[in-house]
């Protein structure tokens, strides 16, 4: 495939945005902001991206970086199916990194306003005192560190994330199937498949009316129709065991050396490298530093080469 006349377009988290490859200026930090520093410290941080150096290696026309710092998938998935739908016509590469599960956007009410603002939601939102780190000043309507912390314990407990991670993998699947794309999948820090494949959670969903009221009278498997119990569910468990996922272009556990994610094979080589599983880890934070964009880089170069050269 010749992808000099494709532009690379890469959705994502604060990995795929490049953050911690140079140091944030500190006067990002306070307001008001200055925007043309701001646009110097976005382009900075691009340039020295996975999604720059593969754009290069590979020779796209030019690239397009949409990593978002804290996204979640709910995010990624939106600005991907808007571009797509926004620019039928452009030939594209598309490029999406996983992040959690566990983050997932929330539309939160404005104090005294009229309005709603789109909120990524991570865990991270509670510190270890218990108490509100974001969203910023608390300034959405009946949001306290209890009801946060009930959030996470009693809605979005890990079989909720579970079954968001399988539907957006879905979700993922038919918006690039209906947009007839080339793409490349993979998971940065996003490790619910290793999670799936280790533990079987499926075996712990109540079997009594697991897909709706009356369901078990419209289970059926004969020459009429077929319809499986929890199939939405236990079919895509089967699918990892047989290693024949829908997102057939998904670089899946076992181009990573089987480790669970991308963050953990780089982690490996770190550790082959010099015996340090930190070597690829900034020294301005906790994501990648310029050696690491550069690995997932080659990475990401030898898994296209396979799929579409």
């Amino acid at each position: 495939m010749d992808f000099s006349d494709y532009t690379l377009v890469s959705f994502g988290d604060s990995f795929t945005f490049g953050e911690d490859t140079i140091p944030e200026p500190e006067l990002l930090k306070r307001e008001p902001i200055d925007t043309e520093l701001e646009q110097k410290y976005i382009s900075e941080c691009h340039s020295n991206s996975y999604t720059q150096f593969l754009a290069e290696s590979l020779g796209f026309k030019d690239s397009i970086n949409f990593g978002f710092l804290g996204a979640s998938n709910d995010r990624s998935m939106m600005t991907l199916e808007s571009f797509l739908r926004s620019n039928p016509k452009k030939k594209v590469f598309i490029l999406f990194n996983f992040t959690s599960s566990s983050r997932y956007a929330q539309f939160f009410k404005v104090d005294d306003n009229k309005e709603y603002e789109v909120v990524d939601m991570t865990t991270s939102m509670i510190s270890t005192e218990g108490k509100v780190t974001y969203p910023w000043k608390t300034k959405y309507t009946g949001i306290n560190s209890k009801n946060l912390a009930d959030n996470w314990g009693l809605y979005r407990n890990s079989m909720q994330d579970v079954f968001n991670h399988v539907k957006q993998r879905r979700s993922i699947y038919y918006i690039l199937s209906s947009y007839d794309v080339p793409y490349v999948t993979f998971d940065g820090i996003n490790d619910l498949d290793y999670r799936i494949l280790r533990d079987n959670p499926f075996r712990y969903v109540s079997k009594k009316a697991v897909d709706g009221c009356y369901s078990s009278f419209m289970y059926n498997d004969d020459e009429n129709y077929v319809f499986k119990e929890m199939d939405f569910l236990k079919s895509y468990r089967q699918e990892l065991v047989n290693n024949r996922l829908l997102l057939k272009n998904h670089m899946d556990m076992k181009y990573l050396n089987n480790n669970r994610n991308v963050l953990g094979f780089l982690n490996d080589q770190g550790n082959s490298y010099n015996g340090d599983t930190t070597h690829y880890i900034s020294n301005y934070g906790i994501h990648w530093n310029i050696d690491g964009h550069m690995e997932v880089a080659i990475l990401l170069y030898n898994f296209i080469n396979e799929r579409y050269k």
